[in-house]
This record gives structure tokens, C-alpha cells and sequence, in this order.
């Protein structure tokens, strides 16, 4: 062994210039790399423990795998997958599903919250969810409400701070992300673009029923 390199880098040296022997350069060998086939193994709890390209040589043999679809797969590799988990079935089908936040919010009463339902017409607040982003606007008969006081010192029913959480469709506990909001932005912004963490347009999005009217557009 060479003084200072550990025997598994030595063999992951030796497997790269293998490789790269097989493709004929380094450029054709990124190239095949690039075309090949992802691989995710996951372990029993559904965490996902390695994303990559060609089965690797050595496979801890407690990790998990399953036929996924490629594209799927594909999807992932600019994401972080820790905010991702693989959901396995009774019939022993794997689907990778987003992973639900650990929030204490994780409980929602019906009667601490109200679904925002889709909807024509003026509202209070307004929010819309997009492929990658959500967008909250406060309107603007609202905004007149409020004119002459200080955004600072702007409150709702005594809170300046709005919660608003996208859950899963069927069971308003699982919530994917939150989307908070500040009186402040509220009162200063014309419309206000909080990031999401996954495409969640097809999620429920519940608050608290702190404004008279909301409205999902």
C-alpha cells in the first residue's frame, strides 16, 4: 500500500483509470457517465443513502433498491435527497416521495386552521403555488387599512408574523413545506416570492383564519 492512501482509495484509483481505459479518454469517459443509468439505494426506514451512476462495485448489504423509473431518478440528482424518502407499499412497490417536514406544526386541528380553496373574487390574502415557488399578496384594500401605521407595528389579530402550510391532499398532518410571511413584507411588497422546497402545486395550503378572506389563485 502506498505510504499515506488508504487500500479503498487505492481501489477506487484503480477502478477510475480502468474506466477511463475502457472509454478511451477522460472527456468520452464523462460523456458515458453522463448516458448511463442512475442507481438509488435506500435503507429500511425508506432514507435514501446513495443516488448514482452505474451500479457501484461494492453495495452495503443492508441498502435496498427498486426499478425506478429513470427519469425519475434523474430528477434528483440536482436536488438534495435528504428532503426525499422512498415510500414502500404492502404489494412491495417503492415510490420516492417527498419527505414531510419535522415541524411541531405536524398536528393541525381543523378548528386552529382553514384550507385556502381555489376561488375568483377579491380576497384578504392571496396565495398561489407555482412549480418552484409560492407568491403571497396582500390586497390592496387592506393595504389601506393599514396606511399611516408603521409595517413594523402592523398586526392581525395581534400577530405580525403568517404561517401557511402545503400538506399532503389527503391528510392535512403531513405538511411538505411552510411558507411564512411578515406583516412588513405584507404591507411593503407588492407580491411576496417564497421558494418551496419540491413542485407542491398538487398540496393543500392551510393557515390559521387570521384575515377575513383567502383565496388560492
Amino acid at each position: 500500500m502506498s505510504e499515506g492512501i488508504s487500500e479503498a482509495a487505492l481501489a477506487r484509483k484503480k477502478r477510475f483509470l480502468e474506466a477511463k481505459g475502457d472509454a478511451g479518454s477522460f472527456e468520452q469517459l464523462v460523456e458515458k457517465t453522463e448516458r448511463a443509468n442512475w442507481y438509488l439505494y435506500f435503507d429500511e426506514r425508506g432514507d435514501i443513502v446513495s443516488l448514482c451512476h452505474d451500479a457501484p462495485s461494492e453495495v452495503n448489504p443492508l441498502w435496498l433498491t427498486y426499478a425506478f423509473d429513470q427519469h425519475e431518478l434523474a430528477m434528483l440528482k440536482d436536488k438534495d435527497t435528504n428532503q426525499f424518502w422512498v415510500v414502500t407499499d404492502s404489494k412491495g412497490v417503492s415510490k420516492i416521495r417527498l419527505r414531510p417536514q419535522a415541524t411541531v406544526y405536524a398536528a393541525m386541528d381543523t378548528d386552529d386552521v382553514t384550507l385556502i380553496d381555489f376561488g375568483e373574487g377579491d380576497a384578504d390574502l392571496s396565495v398561489s403555488i407555482k412549480e418552484e415557488s409560492a407568491v403571497v399578496k396582500l390586497s390592496s384594500e387592506v393595504k389601506e387599512k393599514f396606511k399611516g401605521v408603521y409595517p413594523i407595528q402592523a398586526t392581525v389579530k395581534g400577530k405580525r408574523i403568517f404561517k401557511l402550510f402545503v400538506a399532503d391532499p389527503d391528510n392535512q398532518n403531513i405538511i411538505y413545506d411552510t411558507i411564512t410571511v411578515s406583516m412588513v413584507e405584507l404591507l411593503t411588497e407588492e407580491e411576496i416570492n417564497k421558494d418551496l422546497i419540491a413542485d407542491l402545486r398538487h398540496c393543500h395550503v392551510y393557515t390559521a383564519p387570521l384575515f377575513d378572506k383567502y383565496l388560492r389563485v
